[in-house]
């Protein structure tokens, strides 16, 4: 027992001593681009379209093949009537280059596609980083919003304990029925359950948000509180024009549907290369080795390589004059392919000004829900403060009383609501005027 005790306590020594480490969302936003399954799955596709493009460059350069060759052969030859038997060990040696000195400009074409597809694995990286960072912002703010629910719970529960005790005083003394005492009783019973069911849904954002961050469990997992978050309700927002005019200029998916259509453009050109002759320098050395088993003693191996070389060097030219119409009709899907890609341009530029104009419209609506809010919290506040002090003086009863604290209750509640969605709403619009997303 001793020893369990002494565990218990260095347990408990350590975890004052050492407490759980509190999460920014800017430290929970790195952890998911360093971790994310999908992002990390989105850099391996980065890495192939710039292998991709690296090999783009080398394929100017010449190749260069080698072979060598050794084998026996045995038979039998007649010769002027007589049957002879050839049994003979050969060998051979190459090595052979090519150089492709004109192909219609396609690995030049080739090597700007190339880097438009590298360029685009980028975009599309950024594209999902993003989408990262608004899941997490939002999950971060609803931890938030749960936090402060709570602490609203636990103050309307305390308020309700004392208003409790002074009634069970009232009702030692007589100057309360016991119904009276029994409705704020209720009250309390009502007010721990809501308390218990608004830590339930704090667990739950906090298990969301672990999730959305793929760590192993939430047990011991909390996030940093800032100390005041700003918004600002004077200042009018930005007009749809301006912000996405700023998202055009910003958004990755804008410049990977260009980079995707510039990519097409390439491959158009590289396609009408194939109409083109292509011109090729060859070069290359060889050397045989033979030995007839039953013939003359011949020279050896190496002797035999060094003597028999032959070098050869030539330019060869390749021009295309019927394939089966598979270069015109490669063109022709060519050209179709990189309409397309206009087109998908035009769309992704739709949907994000679509995009724009809901999120102005969520931000607007949000921040007079928040405005609106915050009055009914004020006349709330004024309300329960007047039923209390008629409360007091016996004017009231503690139904009104009731009434009016659950009002304020339910007020603080939208008001928090409206807040975060508001807050929400705002870093939205940050991403697409390409501001960081930070509390």
């Amino acid at each position: 027992m001793k020893k369990i005790f002494f565990l218990f306590l260095a347990v408990l020594f350590f975890t004052n001593a050492y407490p759980q480490k509190k999460w920014s969302l800017e430290e929970c936003i790195n952890y998911a681009y360093e971790n994310n399954l999908q992002i990390k799955r989105q850099e391996l596709n980065v890495q192939y379209n710039k292998n991709n493009y690296s090999q783009s460059y080398f394929n100017i350069l010449p190749n260069l093949n080698g072979s060598l060759n050794h084998g026996y052969s045995s038979g039998k030859y007649t010769f002027q009537g007589d049957l002879y038997e050839n049994n003979a060990w050969s060998g051979s040696a190459q090595l052979n280059s090519r150089l492709t000195l004109f192909s219609g400009l396609q690995t030049l074409n080739e090597i700007k596609q190339k880097k438009y597809l590298f360029l685009q694995s980028q975009s599309d990286l950024m594209t999902r980083k993003n989408i990262v960072s608004i899941e997490l912002a939002n999950g971060y703010l609803q931890v938030l919003f749960s936090k402060e629910l709570l602490e609203v719970a636990k103050n309307k529960l305390e308020v309700t304990s004392m208003q409790s005790e002074r009634t069970k005083k009232l009702l030692d003394v007589g100057n309360v029925a016991q119904g009276e005492y029994l409705q704020i009783k209720a009250q309390e019973a009502n007010d721990k359950t809501s308390l218990i069911n608004t830590q339930n849904s704090l667990d739950i954002a906090v298990l969301n948000l672990t999730q959305l961050l793929d760590l192993d469990s939430s047990g011991g997992f909390d996030i940093v509180v800032p100390q005041q978050i700003e918004i600002e309700l004077i200042s009018p927002l930005e007009t749809v024009e301006e912000i996405y005019a700023k998202a055009l200029e910003n958004m990755p998916q804008i410049k990977s549907a260009e980079y995707a259509l510039k990519s097409s453009e390439k491959q158009l050109a590289i396609t009408r290369g194939m109409a083109s002759p292509s011109i090729g320098l060859n070069s290359g050395i060889s050397s045989e080795y033979k030995k007839d088993i039953d013939g003359p003693e011949a020279a050896p191996y190496f002797d035999q390589l060094k003597d028999n070389n032959m070098k050869h060097i030539s330019v060869g030219m390749t021009v295309p004059i019927f394939n089966q119409l598979q270069v015109k009709n490669s063109i022709s899907n060519a050209k179709l392919n990189m309409e397309d890609y206009k087109v998908q341009l035009d769309q992704t530029k739709m949907a994000l000004y679509k995009e724009v104009q809901q999120a102005h419209a969520d931000a607007k609506a949000a921040r007079e829900k928040y405005y609106s809010s915050v009055e009914a919290v004020n006349y709330n506040e004024e309300a329960f403060k007047y039923t209390s002090q008629k409360l007091e003086v016996g004017l009231v009863n503690s139904v009104d009383y009731n009434i009016a604290q659950n009002n304020l209750i339910a007020a603080k509640s939208s008001m928090l609501q409206a807040k975060y969605e508001y807050i929400f709403k705002l870093k939205i619009l940050d991403l697409y005027m390409g501001n960081p997303i930070v509390l």
